[in-house]
């Protein structure tokens, strides 16, 4: 379909409706899905707002709006003239004092944050202008990744049973093993770049929320005390069930060779605390040795607002170049359904049913976990937000299901913050800044399937992990989630640097690469319902929760509205 255009004279308050009105028909032209248009909804008219109000006093602005596809994604593009700001920057602003302007502005900030690539901003020649993608390939990608899988099994299974051997070991050698290598290698590429300047953002963003005060700081330490407990539980049904060495694990069967001469991650802590800090800045990088790039990320994240006037300069260079890697994610994102489907199907060819059944072990323990940090979340609501965990459940359905469905903790913020104010009855100030907040730096889910899967995989390679190798690897873990990218396929990424901190090879995500995506739902659903809870605990402890609301499951105040 060719792009659609549409210019509106702002004179007066109806350059909003007529704005919503023509992204809304326009995208469901383009057949988006509704809660991805709503997604899109929310930030065009977020960004709209903001541009007016930078819009040149006295005179009648012209806003364009322009609608198309590219690569399979719908984008929506918005110019008007004005002078530049940092959409995403707020100033210093403490939430419990300022008034309504001040925390809006705030607020729209992190909001807008929390979109992460699918927000570009820019200003040339005083007109601001802003590209909100949709996101539909990345829907689209889910689909054609569980479909992979389905497919790998099968044209697995028919190679054993049906092919000639010669036939068989044919597709491996030329086809199915030289791609699987080639995304291996590009996902190398990109992890310590990704890692490193994901992480230097994340820590000026920390040094943003440390000023907005109380409330900030009350969000933030729920957000580490239930990522902890996730990492524990973790942790603990990992040991438990030790998915992986059931009958012996398959390692006959794996490429054990690839796995480094000692067969074991590290030898003792006093060595692993030594060798966080790195000899030079380049090492780091070549070797992806994960604490060390944590490590100089959030040094340079700390010196970067503490050498004034330079600070804005060397902000803006770390932003771009963090923009740039999570762009060439995205890219190699989009080939995870081949690199699914030929992982699969050599897993079927090279090592048989019992490695997926090792599989189903792994997916079922991380499923298990999932559930005990479910059971956590409503004693935490309880005993800490003292309201009726099941009432809460039953609020929280619609938020659940999107998280879910979406597999993107980023796409299900519209949704989230709806069931927050207008089920839970967390007053706005609060959930408008705590659920986008969350769903940049609050990992819950993720914290538990990365730990069960980084074991898993070190069970499968024979690699000994040391107690100073776990500790590494917590750490590892704890801090990648809080500056984890918002992007497609970032969970890889994220999982092929823990990996890389117990010495286990890169190639080993080829073993998991196939049951990740139904993982991901899963853990997205928990991500999110981890948001919402902090923000009920917190709410409840500021008194911003109405309890009316929180038990009517918003019920009251819709009648409330239709007798008015």
């Amino acid at each position: 379909m060719k792009k659609k255009t549409k210019k509106i004279t702002v004179r007066d308050n109806s350059y909003m409706e007529e704005a919503t009105r023509f992204i809304g028909e326009t995208m469901q032209e383009m057949k988006l899905p509704s809660k991805l248009l709503i997604n899109t909804e929310l930030m065009a008219e977020e960004m709209i707002a903001t541009f007016v109000q930078h819009a040149p006093e006295g005179k009648e602005s012209e806003l364009s709006i322009r609608i198309g596809k590219s690569m399979g994604d719908i984008s929506v593009e918005i110019t008007m003239p004005g002078e530049e700001f940092d959409p995403v920057k707020p100033k210093s602003v403490d939430l419990e004092i300022a008034d309504d302007g001040e925390a809006e502005s705030a607020i729209r900030s992190i909001l807008l944050n929390s979109f992460g690539e699918k927000l570009k901003y820019s200003n040339r020649n005083h007109v601001n202008s802003v590209r909100i993608t949709a996101g539909k390939a990345e829907r689209s990608n889910l689909v054609l990744t569980m479909i992979a899988l389905a497919l790998g099994i099968v044209v697995g299974v028919l190679a054993v049973c049906c092919l000639p051997e010669s036939v068989t070991n044919g597709m491996d050698n030329y086809v199915l093993t030289p791609i699987k290598t080639i995304f291996m290698n590009a996902l190398k590429i990109i992890v310590g770049p990704v890692v490193f300047f994901s992480i230097v953002t994340c820590v000026s963003q920390f040094k943003n929320l440390a000023e907005l005060g109380r409330m900030g700081i009350k969000i933030m330490g729920m957000y580490m005390f239930t990522t902890l407990i996730a990492l524990g539980l973790g942790l603990a049904n990992s040991f438990l069930f030790q998915p992986g060495t059931w009958e012996g694990a398959l390692v006959e069967g794996l490429d054990v060779q690839q796995v480094t001469e000692s067969g074991s991650a590290s030898t003792n802590l006093i060595d692993t605390i030594v060798n966080i800090v790195p000899s030079n800045l380049v090492k780091p990088f070549l070797e992806s040795d994960t604490l060390q790039l944590i490590f100089l990320a959030v040094i340079c994240g700390v010196a970067v607002g503490l050498i004034g006037k330079y600070s804005r300069v060397l902000t803006e260079i770390f932003e771009a170049c963090n923009s740039l890697f999570l762009t060439i994610t995205t890219m190699i994102a989009r080939f995870i359904p081949l690199a699914v489907f030929c992982s699969v199907t050599l897993l079927v060819i090279e090592v048989g049913g019992k490695t997926l059944l090792h599989l189903l072990g792994l997916l079922g323990t991380a499923l298990f976990a999932i559930g005990c940090m479910m059971l956590v979340y409503m004693i935490l609501l309880a005993l800490m937000g003292r309201v009726n965990p099941i009432r809460f459940m039953k609020n929280n359905r619609e938020g659940m299901l999107t998280s879910f469905s979406l597999s993107s903790s980023n796409a299900a913020i519209p949704t989230n913050l709806r069931v927050a104010q207008k089920k839970m009855g967390v007053a706005p100030k609060l959930a408008n800044f705590s659920i986008p907040l969350g769903a940049t730096v609050n990992m819950d889910g993720g914290v538990i399937t990365q730990a069960i899967m980084a074991l898993f995989l070190a069970k499968m390679y024979g690699v000994e992990v040391s107690s100073s190798a776990l500790i590494s690897m917590c750490v590892t873990i704890v801090l990648l989630s809080m500056g984890a990218p918002g992007v497609p396929g970032a969970g890889i990424v994220v999982l092929s640097t823990i990996l890389a901190s117990i010495n286990v090879p890169t190639e080993a995500l080829g073993l998991v690469i196939g049951v990740y995506s139904i993982m991901d739902m899963f853990t997205t659903m928990s991500n999110t319902t981890g948001d919402m809870v902090a923000t009920v605990i917190v709410a409840n402890s500021e008194k911003l929760l109405d309890r009316e609301v929180f038990y009517a499951g918003g019920k009251r105040r819709k009648k409330e509205g239709e007798k008015s």
